[in-house]
């Protein structure tokens, strides 16, 4: 069984050994075409059950919550309902918890049908349920704001569809604010206001934030991420993780079940998850800020090789998408510093992964919408996809003028040329020997 997985085409490699034994479970037990897609859907699982955790991004002030956002994609049949059993065992305790809670709830409505209209009821108990199907806009910020109202902070939900045209189904009746949501739950303290006339509504201005692990397929994406939301900047909160590239006459996927001691290993992160974020009194514990400055140099570093290409290249797509890759990267990299338990031995293996994921999730990216997202910014619409074209730095001479790289810049459709020249300049991708001559010589060749 191979134990590694390689990045194509950056050559960037992920080990099972770079991954905390409660992730490594899923890794070793899935076929190698899902051993990526099932170690994603347990860390989407883990970063909702780890709500009290926070971290200080190297570009941000505010702290940030681990919140990431992941789809599967598959063709009808491919066996995108591998993440049911993920998020059956790993969200067990927590939908049990949810289950009291909606006792509770039903219990109360009960009581309403049968009490007289002369007798004056009770308070609403104030709930807290966390995992979510699909639900109406209404009832979001209702159990939003039931968090706050009990706890006094907001808690991550965790959202799990199998089909995700449910999604865009219910957009179409109730929902007309998920591109929205889907926006503002991606940060923590990005507030939703509600404030509607209608008795039916629920008004508040909460902070909804959460995890999401949806499936479906090609066509289902494009339905819910449609043009307007790719101009919003949903697509850039998404991690997209494919099960269908290789699958074409190969046999249908099968999954090691898991041994006792595996079954322990994830029912003991669960737990100490669990006992992080309520106490014995159902209280919310301390936030705990994970110490994380010593990953800051690798996110820096990328973040300086990504703006590079992008110097080189000129794409929107890239310069857009390569920051919130970063960021998901980081927060799941965090997350499984927090599983190894914080140890310093285990850094080395949590910047492998932050670097093998960042590139994953910005491949993906570019691949699902960087041409749409480029064309709408009318800049090099008749190329491929953006990892795959040759860029316009890579077409220039090694000595060129100006005008000839105007005239380039004008075969490819890009923006005059004077905007390059500065920024190469400033990034000394170029020299000019003489300033009174617009004769410039490349700094690094092709």
């Amino acid at each position: 069984m191979s134990k590694k997985y390689k990045n194509q085409p950056n050559g960037l490699t992920l080990m099972a050994s770079d991954l905390p034994p409660a992730v490594r479970v899923f890794w070793e037990t899935a076929p190698e075409a899902f051993r990526i897609p099932a170690i994603l859907a347990s860390i989407a699982c883990y970063c909702a059950l780890g709500t009290r955790l926070r971290a200080k991004y190297v570009y941000d002030i505010e702290l940030h919550a681990l919140l990431v956002q992941l789809i599967v994609i598959g063709e009808p049949g491919s066996g995108k309902s591998f993440t049911r059993p993920i998020v059956k065992q790993l969200m067990r305790q927590l939908k049990l918890k949810d289950f009291e809670q909606k006792r509770i709830e039903q219990a109360y409505m009960e009581l309403k049908k049968t009490a007289s209209k002369t007798k004056q009821l009770p308070d609403e108990p104030l709930t807290a349920i966390r995992n979510l199907q699909t639900i109406t806009r209404a009832k979001l910020v209702k159990r939003a704001d039931m968090f706050i109202r009990k706890y006094g902070e907001p808690l991550a939900f965790f959202f799990f569809n199998e089909e995700l045209a449910t999604m865009t189904e219910s957009n179409k009746r109730a929902f007309a604010d998920l591109n929205t949501m889907d926006r503002l739950a991606y940060d923590l303290g990005a507030e939703f206001g509600s404030d509607s006339l209608s008795d039916a509504s629920y008004n508040a201005d909460v902070d909804i934030i959460y995890c999401s692990l949806f499936c479906g397929t090609q066509n289902a994406l494009n339905e819910y991420i449609n043009k307007r939301a790719i101009e919003g900047g949903n697509c850039t909160r998404k991690i997209v993780t494919r099960i269908d590239e290789e699958i074409l006459g190969e046999d249908a996927p099968r999954f090691r079940p898991q041994t006792p001691e595996e079954q322990n290993i994830v029912e003991e992160m669960v737990n100490r998850l669990m006992e992080e974020t309520y106490n014995e009194e159902d209280l919310l514990q301390p936030i705990h800020e994970v110490p994380v400055e010593w990953l800051e140099p690798s996110v820096k570093r990328w973040c300086q090789e990504q703006r590079m290409l992008v110097l080189k290249t000129g794409s929107r797509a890239h310069n857009c998408f390569y920051k919130r890759s970063s960021v998901s990267a980081w927060r799941m990299a965090v997350l499984l510093y927090h599983l190894w338990g914080e140890k310093e031995n285990a850094r080395s293996k949590v910047i492998r992964f932050y670097r093998f994921m960042a590139q994953y999730i910005l491949d993906g990216l570019l691949s699902q919408w960087g041409t749409r997202y480029d064309d709408m910014h009318r800049i090099d619409a008749e190329t491929d996809t953006p990892k795959k074209r040759v860029t316009l730095y890579d077409q220039t001479p090694d000595e060129f003028t100006y005008d000839q790289l105007k005239e380039l810049c004008m075969k490819l459709g890009l923006a005059p040329g004077r905007s390059f020249l500065a920024k190469w300049k400033k990034a000394k991708l170029i020299s000019q020997p003489d300033p009174n001559v617009k004769r410039y010589i490349k700094t690094c060749k092709n």
